[in-house]
């Protein structure tokens, strides 16, 4: 059994999903492919966000329950970080330290007003 700590750095993770690419075979799945199947996933992500809102609903009704909903908003946001992690291991991006350069850069920025 593959196990993450509690409390892990990002770098962990990558070490994880890593792992858990090479138990499902997955490491073979190229960068492209990767980047299509996150796609899938982020509409996924988005769906279950318009169901938990009750939003142009469909006749798959959502579960009932709003715990039930937050669930499953919560598996396909791990989905899409799995893809994510995945995209950036097969690039050799250290995305801890991705984030943390991009991010100092984003402290000085500034963004015009937003319309609507």
């Amino acid at each position: 059994m593959i196990e993450l700590e509690k409390g892990a750095a990002m770098a962990d993770y990558q070490r994880y999903v890593h792992e858990l690419e090479a138990l499902h075979g997955w490491l073979d799945v190229d960068l492209v492919h990767n980047c299509f199947l996150m796609g899938e996933e982020v509409g996924e992500l988005f769906k279950a966000v318009r169901r938990t809102r009750r939003m142009f609903e469909q006749a798959e009704a959502p579960p009932a329950d709003a715990d039930a909903r937050r669930a499953e908003v919560a598996d396909e946001l791990v989905d899409v970080l799995n893809y994510l992690l995945a995209i950036a291991n097969r690039l050799d991006i250290d995305l801890e330290e991705a984030f943390r350069q991009k991010n100092a850069r984003n402290q000085s920025r500034t963004w015009g007003e937003q319309s609507g």
